[in-house]
């Protein structure tokens, strides 16, 4: 006896198609099916799995059993030489047990079991009982022992109970049906022991029954596992080689945004040296002509010897004024825009030495005169400087180009009240501030404030356009040379730029006075309740 369990899939493409050929065409499903209903369908009930089992083992027995009835009385005939033997009492048994095999076999197709195996045991029972009565010697001797062999067989077929009633029938046809043939009772000691075995069979057959179902259930439920186990592990693989293949597919993109960027950085520095050298070219041929612009019209102004002490008419003066403003203000844009480019090129060089601020100072505050101009009766220039001035790490230039281009941009966008500037000391840095009344910065422009040629909305609404370069620049030479700048505006009110350098503190024998006489510096630096911070929209330029 055995039943095979049924093979599970190898894999899901398998079980999809075991499943899907079960389907019409119409219904086929498109999706991949659940492993959980795949399992379903294949794995059986505790139920189906045991009546396979018996069934196919019923199948067994049944042509066994007709095979060894007719070897058992050919071999009679064959030793009795049909002397001592009746035909009847060889024909009626092999008869019925051929009736009952062949009934058994066909509702064993027609997947009828449970009649199956009442058609085989009844055929059995009433075959051995008519032995009993129709063969004599044989029958009384011999035949009630294939009782208890029969009950065993055919009750691990059965549910316990059916077991017991085939049993009961059993002793029913063994004293009934050799009674009913002789005319009267028969019932010898070789009928009574054969029927205790009996008894002592079904008994052995319950337990043996019970026994093989507990084998059986506890074989399936590890069958279920060893299942679950195995779609979780395709379930796993599956997961696996998809996260590879997403990985493949991203390290494929990585690699080519890879070389793309590498083509852009490629283009970017070809583009950013084609640009340098194109702003290096222009800048010196605009420069050539243009100097010569500013010298002849500033020598026409100061220099009236040059042309044998002929004045220029007032009328000549002011619009020779003008074109010697216009001019510097071109060739102070060229300078910056050329200054940028070295910036990008990274050939801007700097020199990087201690800085005494008195010197830089003055002149920034005098060139800052010059910038308010006519508003000067409007704007006033102060500062509040520490005494003793400190001194800081950078390039005195740029240090200056830095401060001008604060100025001009307060002077620019100022038209009454006070441009201001602070110097102090904090920590080991040196704080620079530009302090304004003027119209002030949007919060829209805070944030591109200091991105090449951007000014801010107000300013161009108000007709202060400018190149936009000035902060930029700032930023890039105070990077340089490690320092920072920050900004705090509110609209209307004005703005405050400030900007830090490395603190440098001189040796006892370096040490000195640096001052700038003015009656508006005062004797100790400014005392200050707010601690200044790098506001969150950072800006270089208005």
């Amino acid at each position: 006896m055995s039943a095979m369990l049924p093979e599970y899939p190898v894999s899901r493409e398998e079980k999809k198609e075991q499943l899907d050929s079960a389907l019409p065409a119409s219904e086929q499903p498109d999706a991949a099916p659940d492993a959980s209903a795949v399992d379903a369908a294949n794995v059986p009930s505790q139920l189906t799995f045991a009546q396979e089992v018996r069934a196919e083992r019923l199948s067994i027995l049944w042509k066994v059993t007709l095979f060894a009835s007719f070897m058992i009385w050919w071999v009679l005939i064959v030793i009795s030489g049909g002397r001592e033997m009746s035909y009847l009492a060889v024909l009626a048994p092999t008869g019925i047990v051929t009736l009952g095999c062949i009934g058994t076999g066909q509702f064993l197709k027609r997947e009828r079991f449970n009649d199956a195996v009442w058609v085989y045991s009844l055929g059995a029972i009433i075959a051995i009982a008519l032995t009993m009565g129709l063969a004599d010697t044989f029958g009384e001797q011999y035949a009630p022992y294939i009782f208890p062999v029969l009950v065993f067989v055919v009750g691990l077929l059965m549910p316990m109970r059916d077991t017991f009633t085939m049993a009961a029938i059993v002793v029913g046809a063994a004293i009934a049906i050799p009674s009913a043939v002789h005319g009267e009772l028969v019932f010898t000691n070789t009928t009574l022991f054969a029927l205790i075995l009996t008894g002592v069979s079904t008994a052995l057959s319950a337990q043996v029954s019970g026994e093989l179902y507990a084998i059986a259930e506890w074989a399936l439920e590890n069958y279920r596992k060893e299942r679950q186990t195995t779609f979780a592990l395709f379930e796993s693989r599956e997961a696996l080689q998809k996260s590879f293949m997403r990985q493949q597919a991203l390290t494929m993109e990585v690699q080519k945004a890879n070389k793309e960027l590498e083509v852009a950085r490629k283009a970017e520095e070809e583009a950013k040296n084609f640009r340098g050298q194109f702003l290096a070219n222009m800048s010196h041929e605009l420069r050539t002509p243009l100097n010569a612009i500013i010298g002849f019209s500033q020598t026409m102004l100061d220099f009236p010897a040059m042309y044998d002490l002929v004045e220029l008419p007032l009328q000549y003066r002011k619009d020779m004024t003008q074109i010697l403003s216009s001019g510097k203000h071109l060739l102070n844009i060229i300078n910056d825009i050329l200054d940028l480019s070295k910036v990008d090129a990274g050939k801007l060089d700097l020199e990087i030495q201690p800085v005494d601020l008195g010197p830089v100072i003055k002149g920034v505050l005098s060139t800052a005169v010059g910038l308010v101009g006519e508003k000067a009766d409007r704007v006033k220039l102060t500062r509040k400087l520490g005494d003793p001035l400190p001194m800081v790490m950078g390039d005195p230039l740029r240090v200056r180009q830095v401060l001008l281009n604060l100025y001009s941009n307060a002077a620019k966008f100022t038209d009454s009240g006070h441009i201001r500037l602070l110097v102090y000391a904090e920590n080991d840095q040196v704080i620079f501030g530009v302090e304004d009344t003027g119209i002030g910065i949007t919060d829209a422009d805070k944030v591109s404030i200091f991105e090449e040629f951007r000014q801010g909305t107000a300013g161009r609404k108000k007709g202060r356009q400018g190149a936009g370069l000035g902060l930029a620049i700032s930023q890039q030479l105070l990077r340089l040379m490690n320092g920072r700048m920050w900004f705090e505006s509110v609209l209307g009110k004005g703005s405050t730029f400030y900007f830090a350098l490395p603190l440098y503190v001189p040796k006892p024998d370096e040490a000195g006075s640096s001052s700038v006489d003015d009656e508006n510096v005062p004797d100790t630096p400014p005392a200050r309740t707010t601690k200044l911070k790098k506001p969150a929209a950072l800006a270089d330029a208005k």
